[in-house]
């Protein structure tokens, strides 16, 4: 006689009292389906597999919300508990080149990798059963405004499933005309905001920031098209970073109808940084700490961030990192089941940063310029956790020193944290 334990996906589901849909999508109807899943998720032991029958025990198998191994040290955490949206970053190529970006280290030199969406539409779905896009779905890039890119269609599947959507873009295209976008031309910028209005787009994200110094035609532009979604009565919202209190109020003036959200600089990639001086030992654990979410967003996150080859994380400020898995791979549901016991989530949850940073980043602290902010220690030790996983992995024996020292080196230009050469 064999077992069927619970999945963290199936104590999720229990958790956001979700186990009568599920019962429903079972083959085999069962008079207390979701009496049977509840005794499921809360048993610690398991059930025989002929409790829920053997077509519903195989569906649960095969959808991974149960599995017949016993969970090796108890029942695992439900780290998605507190996620309410997810991020999509469609692409990290963009027409522009902004000095504060946090993602210039990442441009493509060549052809975009961007998010598909076939890939979308699974987690799209997953995330939902989940209730994980409470707060709804955010497309950004890189720039989304493209030749190349896929976000009409994903609005169009985010109003399908009943998403609430947001979507950033840097408004290069107010004042032009014959805007291609995917496989979608337009005759000018208001017939482009009238079809995302069609595709049901909740709110427009554009940003106030310094990039007016290197393009000082584009604050026309993005004036220009947030007044034609007044116009049209699309949602907008005004992202400023460090914004000069003139500009600031010369767009509130011009665009009364915005939503201000203050967003503070954060210096990853930054190409001027404001200090040059290497990290001092046990300074970036503490200063990590000091980030908005206390690095709880690394074993609890509020949102889970894809990249454009499909990785998932848990931080904003670590783009490219795709430590909890890889939607071209894995479902979101077996992401789910496996993050409790992922590298990234278990550094972050002991309590033991100091302790990694001195054996795994102080001796290298050379290759690194100095950092100013939480965030940036924070998403520098994930992604050198997450590094260093995949590394040790695919090894037989420990790394080398010229191994180790590769990795930093290669680390500290991927998120533009590269020590200032020395005269």
């Amino acid at each position: 006689m064999g077992q069927l334990y619970a999945t963290a996906g199936l104590r999720h589901l229990a958790q956001r009292r979700r186990l009568g849909w599920l019962a429903q999508q079972l083959p085999q109807p069962h008079a207390d389906g979701a009496g049977l899943l509840r005794r499921l998720a809360a048993s610690g032991d398991g059930l025989p597999l002929e409790t829920l029958g053997a077509a519903n025990a195989q569906a649960l198998l095969l959808r991974n919300w149960a599995t017949d191994s016993a969970p090796s040290g108890g029942r695992s955490a439900l780290p998605f508990a507190f996620v309410e949206a997810i991020n999509l970053e469609l692409s990290y190529s963009c027409n522009l080149a902004c000095s504060h970006c946090l993602q210039e280290p990442l441009r493509p030199k060549g052809a975009s990798t961007w998010l598909d969406v076939a890939t979308v539409r699974p987690l799209l779905e997953q995330a939902q059963a989940l209730q994980l896009l409470r707060r709804g779905l955010n497309l950004t890039g890189g720039e989304v405004i493209a030749t190349a890119s896929p976000v009409l269609e994903l609005l169009a599947l985010a109003q399908q499933l009943n998403i609430p959507t947001r979507m950033n873009t840097n408004a290069w295209w107010g004042l032009q005309q014959q805007i291609r976008v995917g496989d979608h031309s337009f005759a000018d910028d208001a017939a482009l905001v009238g079809a995302l209005q069609q595709r049901g787009l909740g709110r427009l994200a554009l940003s106030l920031d310094d990039r007016y110094q290197q393009y000082p035609q584009l604050l026309e532009r993005v004036i220009r098209v947030g007044t034609l979604c007044q116009l049209a009565g699309q949602a907008i919202e005004v992202v400023a970073t460090d914004a000069e209190p003139t500009l600031l109020k010369r767009v509130q003036r011009q665009l009364p109808a915005a939503l201000i959200t203050p967003m503070e600089q954060v210096d990853i990639g930054a190409a001027q940084p404001v200090q040059q001086r290497p990290m001092r030992r046990g300074n970036v654990a503490r200063l990590a700490a000091l980030s908005h979410c206390a690095t709880a967003g690394f074993y609890r996150p509020r949102y889970l961030h894809v990249t454009p080859d499909g990785g998932v994380r848990s931080c904003l400020y670590a783009p490219g990192g795709g430590w909890l898995g890889n939607l071209h791979h894995q479902s979101l549901i077996e992401i789910l089941n496996a993050a409790a016991a992922n590298t990234v989530v278990q550094l972050f949850d002991s309590g033991e940063l100091e302790a990694f940073v001195a054996e795994h980043l102080t001796p290298w602290r050379h290759i690194y310029r100095g950092l100013d902010h939480g965030c940036t220690a924070a998403a520098l030790i994930a992604r050198l956790a997450e590094r260093l996983s995949m590394q040790q992995q695919n090894a037989d024996r420990p790394l080398h020193p010229e191994q180790l020292e590769l990795l930093h080196r290669r680390l500290a230009k991927e998120m533009g944290l590269e020590a200032a050469m020395k005269a």
